[in-house]
């Protein structure tokens, strides 16, 4: 209790290299354990309630990013020859920055602001850029402006898993996030149809949903800027390329992104093809606009929206490689169902358990790096999590498309179930050193 008072305090100095500087307003000196407790409850509160909000403002945020937006950059570009090499760089160049988050990572350490001042900085230069791109009269202006939106929006990642460690008990952890999480897709849902009811007045003005996107994101750094937390500051700093040695460092770590690697390959390589093998009618099947719109934008969504919470409390509750093997089941079923059958509503199910299985991943990417970092490292590995994230996200899709062209959707859907199958083997060769890494990293606490 007194060391997350003194976490959350306005400024306090430590022995030797450590400062903490937090702008959540806590008062300094000694308090009673009822008040302690009661500080640390507000600080749970708060935080909950301003991470379901940025939720909400960025689950709308990433619908324009990644379906507006392609629609916004086809009006644009007009009958450019080049256009869909251009929207794909424009689609891949986000997952492309991810690969920087270890350096700008570091950066922020080295910076005087903490990382939810940085979070909104991020989120202010998108809105800026969706502001500007509203005018832009040129598809230069517009995909640089496009292209700043997208990498700063993935700069932002790691930079959450610091508030999480220090404000949400691990008790109860996996839940608060899970409960934000779920915020995600709702606020998704609801920018579709306020961007729909737009075009319908309107279809030439894209300019409205840049408009619209510049609120949403300037709402997110509000929200940012409300969550507390604290500024670590260190005498001497590594260099800035020091977060990408711990894959090299930590064995276990690198078994972990491996392994995660394959599922995550397995999953994001099948995305495009699932609206490919409904929407071609050369796999037979046909289906109209408006049903595969409500497969991938509302029967998924809401699969997602539902069981967020669940996987939380079941975060909570069992060991990392449980709940993994748990997520992994739904992909290993989901998968190979969706490319297998022809009947919607077998179609349908899969969808579900893609839903479902999508709600629980997000919320162990979210979660993982704290059970297997020391407390002082958890940012920094995250940030080589996440440069490894942006590496497989981006070569995924395109892996799946020639695996489409050449072997058809069955055979991809059989090599999506043989990397989840070796990964969910690889996963239980990992309880042993997973178990003894959690009783050290408990030893030292």
């Amino acid at each position: 209790m007194q060391q997350q008072d003194e976490i959350l305090s306005n400024t306090l100095t430590l022995p030797e290299e450590t400062l903490f500087d937090s702008i959540s307003g806590g008062g300094i000196g000694t308090v009673s354990r009822l008040e302690n407790a009661h500080s640390d409850a507000n600080v749970e509160r708060k935080t909950l309630l301003f991470d379901c909000l940025r939720y909400l403002f960025q689950g709308a945020l990433d619908k324009e990013l990644s379906t507006v937006l392609l629609l916004m950059a086809i009006q644009t570009l007009g009958a450019s020859v080049n256009y869909k090499v251009s929207l794909t760089l424009l689609t891949s160049i986000g997952f492309i920055g991810m690969i920087l988050t270890p350096i700008t990572q570091q950066l922020v350490n080295r910076s005087r602001w903490n990382s939810m001042q940085v979070s909104a900085l991020y989120f202010t230069l998108i809105g800026i850029a969706f502001c500007c791109a509203a005018f832009a009269t040129s598809w230069a202006m517009f995909f640089i402006l496009m292209a700043l939106a997208r990498i700063c929006d993935k700069q932002q990642i790691p930079l959450m898993i610091d508030v999480y460690c220090d404000n949400y008990p691990k008790v109860r952890r996996g839940f608060k996030v899970g409960t934000a999480l779920a915020c995600m897709p709702i606020g998704g849902i609801i920018f579709a149809q306020c961007v729909k009811y737009f075009w319908n007045k309107n279809p030439n003005h894209f300019c409205y949903a840049s408009l619209l996107a510049s609120l949403l994101a300037l709402f997110c750094a509000i929200c940012f800027l409300k969550i507390p937390t604290r500024k670590i500051v260190v005498a001497q700093y590594p260099s800035l390329w020091d977060n990408f040695k711990w894959i090299a460092r930590d064995r276990l770590f690198a078994a972990i992104l491996f392994l995660y690697s394959l599922i995550a390959i397995a999953n994001q390589m099948t995305l495009p093809l699932r609206v490919e093998y409904l929407a071609n009618h050369k796999h037979g099947l046909d289906l109209s606009y408006g049903t595969i719109l409500a497969i991938f934008a509302v029967i998924q969504p809401l699969a997602s929206v539902l069981s967020g919470p669940f996987w939380g409390k079941l975060y909570d509750h069992v060991n990392l490689i449980t709940m993994r093997q748990c997520v992994t089941i739904c992909f290993l079923i989901g998968i190979p169902l969706f490319f297998a059958t022809h009947n919607f509503c077998m179609i349908c199910l899969a969808s579900v358990l893609l839903g479902i299985g999508r709600s629980g991943g997000v919320i162990f990417w979210s979660l993982w790096v704290s059970d297997i970092a020391p407390r002082e490292k958890v940012s920094e590995y995250m940030s080589a999590n996440t440069a490894i994230m942006g590496l497989r996200d981006a070569l995924a899709p395109l892996l799946g498309y020639v695996l489409l062209e050449r072997l058809g959707p069955w055979t991809v859907g059989v090599i999506a179930f043989v990397l989840l199958a070796f990964s969910l083997l690889g996963f239980e060769y990992l309880q042993r050193p997973l178990a003894l890494r959690k009783c050290i990293l408990d030893f030292e606490k």
